[in-house]
């Protein structure tokens, strides 16, 4: 871990060099920075029921056959009016 000359915040890498945010500056990277990485772990408590990621899925509804579709018709339209 380095950190920046000018105002004492950590370096981050980025571009292939070392980044200060404050000061908004580049620096080069040493020898022994070549192997810079930046992690994160992620701690998960013993209350939490699962830690896996649920998808859900959606049904396509299927659209009407052309079969269906006339017969729904025939029997709407030779329906008598008024037989609700």
């Amino acid at each position: 871990m380095r950190f920046c000359p000018n105002c004492d915040n950590i370096l981050i890498p980025k571009d292939g060099k070392l980044y200060c945010q404050a000061c908004e500056e580049y620096f080069e990277l040493g020898k022994n920075d070549k192997d810079y990485t930046i992690s994160k772990k992620i701690h998960h408590d013993d209350r939490e029921k699962s830690s896996r990621v649920l998808k859900k899925s959606s049904r396509v509804k299927s659209t009407i056959s052309i079969e269906d579709r006339k017969a729904y018709e025939e029997f709407f339209t030779n329906s008598e009016e008024g037989s609700y």
